[in-house]
């Protein structure tokens, strides 16, 4: 009797501290390589909008916050994919906290790759290496428009304009 009460006991435990814990709206962030993003880039559908960036970039992070902001606001259907260049040593302990903590709502996926020399001219050939950088596309209406920088507010709402009304 004292053996199932103990255990019952622990199961209790167990189950309020797990209830204590956070929930994790952020889904695992997979790895992927150039090519990988490349298939993203040419397979997707309607109006989509992908970003590159890092956790110790100032302008990605302010630029991001923009990005979620006006698509919520403006409640379009653009599909964002946030592209990390973090290090390898950030993936994926602290880029998972990072994007939990900033509430990233776009598809967050990690660049399993360092050399720019090979990945840049995979994902594209007119980025010049630098980020932020966003490529704005819709394949279904043949329009691809790349930006080698952070863009403001207010292009962030010009270009997002274009592509949702062109």
């Amino acid at each position: 009797m004292k053996k199932l009460f103990f255990v019952l006991l622990f199961q209790l435990f167990i189950s309020l501290v797990g209830a204590q814990q956070p929930s994790s709206n952020v889904s695992v962030i997979r790895k992927v390589k150039a090519a990988d993003v490349k298939v993203m880039i040419d397979s997707s559908n309607g109006p989509t909008i992908v970003n590159f960036w890092a956790t110790w970039c100032g302008p990605c992070v302010r630029e991001l916050a923009y990005f979620d902001s006006i698509i919520n606001t403006r409640n379009v259907a653009v599909r964002l994919i946030l592209v990390s260049l973090d290090f390898p040593a950030s993936y994926p302990k602290r880029l998972s906290e990072f994007v939990k903590k900033h509430r990233y709502k776009g598809e967050v996926v990690y660049l399993n790759e360092t050399n720019a020399d090979v990945f840049i001219p995979i994902i594209e050939s007119k980025w010049n290496g630098a980020i932020p950088a966003s490529i704005f596309l819709d394949n279904s209406k043949l329009r691809y428009e790349m930006f080698n920088m952070q863009l403001t507010r207010q292009r962030f709402s010009l270009e997002l304009d274009k592509l949702i009304n062109e």
